[in-house]
């Protein structure tokens, strides 16, 4: 055995016939350590997990202000007041009802509507026709005076998520809290350790412990230190913890959240930009529309006007009117296009069953035919949507004439594209796939921006409408360039509710 091994069996032997009293002493220590240690572990674990908690209660108070100033602004409706004042009227009364409607439709989170005079009874109500899943939102009933005139009562509702949410910080303060207890209970563990088994039992528990605890820290470490990277603003953190156990199921939860959040922000993000480009459309079809005529007169008039006989000027002048007629019928289609962008009607959303949809969009557009060779491939079970028909219709419609334009330049006789549908959870995907040449990487990272377009004689507005449409229906929307079989489209839209 070395001198160093018989050093160790020394230390050993003297720590095991050490009294009782140092033992006590000692594990004294070792306890007022470990308390400190847990102190500031603990301090810096709950302070983030209670600023996220204090974030979510501002949220939900500010939540319901909003929809108290949403029910004091219905409360104030002029032409409310006006039928309210006129109750006693039977035909006012028809008219209170139906503008009772009205409101509710006009708020989307508004799902009853009631007029209570002062002795508490309900004078006229309105339900909302869209229906509100119990197991996907709470309700919340404000009542608000009506001037002159007892009571108006909302009830609205929103989604359960942020509270789900909410609930999951409150399990990982627990958690945190469960840690502590451990703690606790670890120590007095040590306390009859080393009253039990003098030193060498002292040391073999402390070397249990700090495993324990360094490998509890450090997971809790990464889980505190992404928190921190999500609050500064990167939602693309994500933990990983391989572990089974409540600590692991705090990082799913919280990986979720995130991906929500970030889902939630990309959807806010491009709905923004797509409305400043809508106005920048707007604008610029306006400023181009008006000199268009005035150029095109111009022209038209400098044409007819010369009766010389100069013929290379007749031909320099004949070539000119060609050139601007052109040109100006060019600008008149881009007009147009910028129009209809800035124009993109708002979703009004029923449910449509897909195979219908997709049939009658195949029949009203028999002209594609000619160009496309379309696969259509409905889901084993008849499913209802619940989307815009037209607007869904539109997106096949410009998603097909891409296809057929890929086609067209690739220099194939026609473009072969399938489209299939298919169940997953809480909705259904539709995949459109051409067997044309595919995109480039970088057309596929921008294949949604506004004006991005690989071709000359293309506004780069179509894909961006898709998108805007697809987002607004709350699904989504990918594309990928799939290595010698083509294009790939891939959206997911909800079902509609039973009830809807």
């Amino acid at each position: 055995m070395s001198r160093f091994g018989l050093k160790i069996v020394g230390a050993m032997l003297l720590l095991a016939v050490i009294p009782l009293v140092a033992s006590y002493f000692l594990v004294g220590q070792v306890v007022q350590v470990a308390e400190s240690v847990a102190k500031g572990q603990r301090e810096h674990l709950t302070a983030p997990l209670a600023k996220a908690a204090q974030a979510y209660r501002d949220l939900f108070a500010a939540h319901k202000q909003t929809l108290r100033l949403e029910a004091q602004l219905i409360a104030t409706d002029p032409l409310l007041l006006a039928l309210v004042s006129q109750r006693a009227d039977e035909g006012a009364h028809r008219r209170l009802q139906g503008r009772l409607h009205e409101l509710v439709e006009e708020h989307p989170s508004l799902g009853e509507l009631h007029v209570i005079d002062a002795d508490g009874r309900k004078l006229a109500s309105a339900d909302s026709s869209r229906g509100f899943d119990e197991e996907r939102y709470r309700d919340l009933k404000i009542q608000w005076p009506l001037e002159g005139f007892g009571l108006l009562e909302a009830r609205f509702f929103t989604s359960k998520a942020p509270f789900a949410e909410f609930s999951a910080l409150g399990r990982a303060q627990r958690t945190a809290r469960s840690v502590d207890m451990l703690r606790s209970d670890l120590a007095r563990f040590y306390r009859r350790a080393f009253l039990g088994l003098f030193g060498a039992a002292l040391l073999v528990a402390m070397a249990v412990g700090l495993f324990i605890a360094r490998r509890t820290t450090k997971r809790l470490s990464l889980l505190v230190k992404a928190t921190r990277q999500v609050a500064a603003g990167d939602l693309e953190t994500r933990v990983e913890l391989p572990q089974r156990d409540e600590v692991s199921e705090l990082g799913d939860a919280f990986n979720e959240m995130v991906s929500e959040l970030a889902a939630s922000r990309h959807r806010i993000t491009y709905l923004e930009k797509i409305g400043a480009w809508q106005e920048v459309a707007r604008r610029l079809a306006h400023e181009i529309k008006n000199p268009l005529t005035p150029i095109q007169l111009a022209a038209q008039q400098l044409h007819s006007k010369y009766e010389g006989d100069d013929v290379h000027y007749r031909k320099l002048l004949d070539d000119a009117h060609d050139i601007i007629r052109e040109e100006v019928g060019g600008l008149r289609r881009l007009v147009g296009e910028f129009s209809a962008f800035a124009k993109l009607p708002s979703v009004q959303p029923e449910a449509v069953d897909v195979e219908l949809l997709v049939d009658d969009f195949i029949k009203s557009h028999s002209e594609l035919a000619e160009r496309c060779e379309l696969r259509w491939e409905p889901p084993p079970k008849s499913r209802e949507l619940w989307v815009d028909r037209m607007l869904i219709k539109h997106v096949l419609l410009n998603l097909l004439e891409n296809a057929v334009q890929a086609a067209e330049d690739a220099g194939m006789d026609a473009a072969r594209v399938s489209l299939s549908a298919k169940d997953v959870k809480g909705g259904m995907v539709l995949i459109l796939q051409d067997e044309g040449p595919g995109m480039e990487k970088a057309t596929v990272e921008r294949a949604f921006d506004p004006y991005f377009s690989t071709k000359d004689y293309g506004t780069g507005l179509g894909l961006a409408i898709v998108k805007k449409i697809i987002l607004e229906h709350q699904g989504t929307i990918d594309v990928r360039s799939l290595p010698g079989e083509g294009t790939q489209f891939t959206l997911w839209l909800p079902l509609a509710k039973k009830g809807k």
